[in-house]
């Protein structure tokens, strides 16, 4: 089994981004509630879907604008054709908010994330 956390990269290329990026809108369709940003920072285009982007009100549908600036954490991941997926999505000078329900998992500050595989045999 190996297990690996945010900070490094992991097995097979499965890397995720530990810290936001800075990034553009560069494509958003909101009947179908994603988009696609991109960055200097990461090697492809990354799928975003409107869950991830966050929002004064939680859980309500957000609207991206192409063209608009925004930071992301991101992960590698295929999605719709995508190699990469943003994990959560913010706009400049607007304060990270903590998911809803992870109010009781820790101290509220930058999220972690695990991956966990299990080795055949």
């Amino acid at each position: 089994m190996r297990i690996q956390n945010s900070h490094q990269s992991l097995p097979a290329g499965g890397a995720i981004s530990s810290d936001p990026v800075h990034g553009t809108v560069r494509s958003w369709d909101d009947e179908s509630g994603w988009g696609v940003l991109t960055s200097p920072e990461v090697p492809g285009e990354v799928w975003a879907h409107f869950s991830a982007v966050q929002t004064t009100d939680p859980g309500a549908f957000a609207s991206l604008e192409p063209g608009e600036a925004v930071l992301f954490t991101w992960e590698e991941a295929d999605q719709d054709g995508y190699s990469y997926r943003a994990l959560q999505v913010r706009r400049p000078g607007a304060p990270q908010t903590v998911r809803e329900g992870a109010e009781d998992e820790g101290d509220g500050g930058e999220d972690s994330y695990i991956r966990i595989e299990l080795d055949p045999g």
